[in-house]
C-alpha cells in the first residue's frame, strides 16, 4: 500500500504498517494533502498495478549506518525515528519491491507482489491518528485494508462485518430507543422562593 500511496501522493511521508487481527492498516503524513474516501478507489487500482507486475519482495539486512543514510537522502523523518527505536545489536532490515521502492520493515512478506490475489484485497477506510499514539505529536492518515486468500474469504468477512454493524448495539438501541438525551439533564435550574 504504501508504495502506491508515495507514487499517487510523492510528498506522503511513509510512517508504520502493520498488520491486525483482520488485515493491515498504514498511517501516512501527508504533508498537508488530506485523503478523502474516494481517494481509496485509486490507491486500491494503483496496488492492483503493482500486484500484477510481479515485482519480487526482497529482505535486505544493512548496517544501521548505511539504513541512515539511505533514509535520510529520502528525507524519512518517520524512518529515522524508527530507526533510533531499534535496540542496538538488532537487525535493520529493509524490504525491497522489485528495484522501485523499499521500506525499513522487520516482515515478513510474501516472495512476490503474485502471490497476493488483487480480487481478494480491499481498502476499508481512512481515519486519523497520532504518530506513537501520542496527541502532541502530527495527526496522521490511517488507511485500513484487509485482503485474502481469495474473492471467497473476502465475501466472508464483508458479510461478517455487514451483519456486525446491524447487531451493533448503538444503532440497536438508538433505533429501539433504549437510549435517549433528556434536554433538560446537567442544567441548573434556580429556583427563587
Amino acid at each position: 500500500m504504501a508504495m502506491a500511496v508515495q507514487r499517487l501522493f510523492p510528498k506522503a511521508q511513509v510512517t508504520i504498517g502493520p498488520w491486525i487481527d483482520n488485515g493491515f492498516y498504514y498511517d501516512f503524513d501527508m504533508q498537508g494533502q488530506g485523503l478523502e474516501d474516494n481517494d481509496l478507489k485509486a490507491i486500491k487500482k494503483e496496488m492492483i498495478k503493482i500486484i500484477n507486475k510481479g515485482y519480487e519482495l526482497r529482505r535486505e539486512v544493512v548496517p544501521r549506518e548505511d539504513a541512515r543514510k539511505r533514509i535520510e537522502a529520502l528525507g524519512e523523518k518517520y524512518k529515522l525515528e524508527l530507526l533510533d527505536s531499534i535496540p542496538e545489536g538488532e537487525d535493520i532490515s529493509i524490504y525491497h519491491v522489485g528495484d522501485e521502492w523499499w521500506d525499513l520493515c522487520a516482515g515478513p512478506h510474501v516472495e512476490t507482489t503474485k502471490n497476493i490475489n488483487p480480487k481478494a484485497l480491499e481498502l476499508q477506510r481512512i481515519s486519523g491518528a497520532y504518530w506513537r499514539g501520542d496527541e502532541k505529536n502530527a495527526m496522521l492518515q490511517r488507511i485500513y485494508g484487509t485482503v485474502w486468500e481469495n474473492p471467497e474469504q473476502l465475501d466472508g468477512y464483508n458479510k461478517l462485518m455487514e451483519e456486525a454493524k446491524r447487531r451493533d448495539h448503538r444503532k440497536i438501541g438508538k433505533e429501539m430507543d433504549l437510549f435517549s438525551i433528556q434536554e433538560s439533564a446537567g442544567e441548573w435550574h434556580v429556583l427563587h422562593s
